[in-house]
C-alpha cells in the first residue's frame, strides 16, 4: 500500500484515502479512485439483479431499468459538482474528474474569501480570483451584481464612448441579465442595480440622450440576443443628426 506525505500538514497516509485523516486536505487521486470504485459497486450490483429478475422481467425491459439506472448515478454525480459549485464537462475520463475536483477544492478554499472581499468593498481581491478560476467565480452568489459593477465602471471611467459603448449602455439598462450571468437578474440585487442603472441614465444624459429615447434605439434596433449593432447605431446617429 503506497504511502503518501499530505501537501498541507505533513502527515502520512495512504494514498487510497480521498483526504489527510489527520487535517481534511483533499487527495485528488485518491478521492477520484473511491469515487469510481462506488459507481463500479453500484453497476455492479445493478447487474446481480438480472439472475434474480430474469424470470419475471424480459431482457429487453431489464436493459432498459439498468441503463436508466446507470444515467441516473451520471446526473447525480454531475448535479453534485455543479452542487459545489464546479462548471465541470463530465465525460467518462480522469481528466474531467480531476477537473472537478481541484475546482471542488478551490472552491473551498476560496469562496469565504470572495464573500468576505466583496463585502467589504474589496473588488481588486475579488477580481483577483475571478481571473485565478473564472468558471467556479460565475456560478459564485454574488457574481451577478459584481459584474453589472464591473460594467458600469467600464462604461462610466473608459473615456471615451463609441458606437460599441453605446451597445454596452443599451445591454446594461435593458438587458442587464447578460452581464449577470443568468438568466434572470436574482431579486436580491434589483435595488443595488436600479443605483447603477440611474447614474448610467445620467451619464447618458450629460450625452444628450433621455430614458425614452434610449429605450426606442433598444426596442427598435435589438436583434433576438438584445444586441444592437454598432452599424445600426451609425445609421440612427446620422439620420437622428448627431452622428
Amino acid at each position: 500500500m503506497k504511502k503518501i506525505t499530505c501537501k498541507n500538514c505533513g502527515a502520512v497516509f495512504s494514498d487510497d484515502l480521498g483526504k489527510c485523516p489527520y487535517c481534511g486536505t483533499m487527495n485528488k487521486k485518491g478521492a477520484y479512485r473511491n469515487f469510481r470504485k462506488q459507481v463500479s459497486a453500484f453497476i455492479d450490483g445493478m447487474l446481480g439483479l438480472k439472475d434474480e429478475t430474469h424470470e419475471s422481467i424480459s431482457k429487453g425491459i431489464f436493459l432498459s431499468v439498468l441503463r436508466g439506472s446507470i444515467m441516473i448515478v451520471v446526473i447525480v454525480a454531475v448535479a453534485f459538482f455543479f452542487g459545489r459549485g464546479a462548471n465541470v464537462n463530465y465525460y467518462n475520463d480522469k481528466e474531467y474528474d480531476l477537473k472537478a475536483l481541484e475546482q471542488i477544492e478551490w472552491a473551498d478554499q476560496n469562496i469565504e474569501k470572495l464573500d468576505e472581499a466583496y463585502l467589504k468593498g474589496d473588488l481588486e481581491t475579488v477580481r483577483k480570483l475571478y481571473y485565478e478560476n473564472s468558471s467556479v467565480v460565475s456560478r459564485w452568489r454574488y457574481f451577478p451584481i459584481f459584474s453589472l459593477k464591473e460594467e458600469y465602471s467600464d462604461i462610466v471611467d473608459a473615456g471615451y464612448f463609441n458606437e460599441s459603448k453605446f451597445s454596452e449602455v443599451l445591454y446594461f439598462l435593458y438587458y442587464p441579465e447578460y452581464f449577470a450571468g443568468r438568466g434572470h437578474l436574482p431579486e436580491e440585487f434589483v435595488e443595488e442595480y436600479q443605483e447603477l442603472r440611474n447614474k448610467v441614465l445620467a451619464f447618458m444624459a450629460e450625452k444628450g440622450f433621455t430614458e425614452q429615447e434610449l429605450e426606442e434605439i433598444y426596442h427598435e434596433h435589438a436583434d433576438g440576443y438584445g444586441y444592437v449593432s454598432g452599424a445600426d447605431l451609425r445609421q440612427y446617429l446620422k439620420e437622428a443628426g448627431n452622428g
